[in-house]
Formats: structure tokens, sequence, C-alpha cells
């Protein structure tokens, strides 16, 4: 085990717990439709959504991070193309599912803004890549 690399995915895991409880308790509380602007993509409810999504992925990233270095710590001696494609793929998974969360009730309202969409073909690639 590299401890080096255990240490820094610790404090990926650190600052994500950070990220989040901060955005949880202090700032996407505060979002409110009738304080944001409409955009070409939607109504303020997207605006909301967009801003939350972007939040949280970030979040979500800084997990991820973690996860690919506590990985490299404990199998140095996994295939690195392997492992970074399939870390893409299961990150993008992540957020795929993040940004179809708040479509659940109107699935159509992915239309208006593909980006789940995107995230799941190149997810798929490089999955598809990795094997």
């Amino acid at each position: 085990m590299n401890v080096e690399l255990a240490i820094a995915g610790l404090g990926w895991f650190a600052l994500a717990a950070g990220h989040a409880t901060i955005g949880l308790r202090w700032v996407l509380p505060n979002l409110t439709k009738e304080s944001l602007p409409s955009t070409p993509f939607g109504p303020p409810s997207l605006t909301r959504n967009m801003l939350r999504f972007t939040w949280q992925v970030v979040s979500v990233l800084l997990v991820a991070f973690g996860i690919l270095l506590m990985t490299l710590a404990w199998a140095p001696d996994a295939d690195p193309k392997t492992l970074l494609l399939r870390w893409f793929a299961a990150f993008l998974l992540a957020a795929t599912a993040l940004a179809c969360w708040p479509a659940r009730h109107r699935p159509l309202s992915l239309l208006r803004f593909p980006v789940p969409l995107v995230f799941l073909v190149i997810g798929v690639m490089c999955w598809t890549a990795s094997t």
C-alpha cells in the first residue's frame, strides 16, 4: 500500500464532505425560483436545478478523485489505463444519475438540457475502451 496516496485520497474525501456540507446547509437551501432568472434553457426552476447539479457534481467529483487515489494506493499493480477509463465511466454514470434526478417527475425536461445523455455516451465509450 502507498501511504502517501492513501492520505491524499483521504484529503479528497475531506474536501468532498466539506463541500457537500456547506452546499446542503447554507448554499442550496437559499436558492429559490423567485430569486433566479430564467435562461434560454427554461424557467427559473431549471436554473435552480442547474445550479444544484453544478454544486453536487463537484462534490461527486471530489469523492471520485478520492476513490481513484485510494484505488491506486491499495492496488499498485492495477493497469492505469483500465483503471482511469473505468473511473471516468463510473463518475459519469454517477453524474448522469445526479442530472436525471430532478427530471424524474418530468422526463421530457431532459430534452431541454441533454447533458445526461452526453455524460452517458462518454461513460459508455470510456467503459468500452477499457475492455
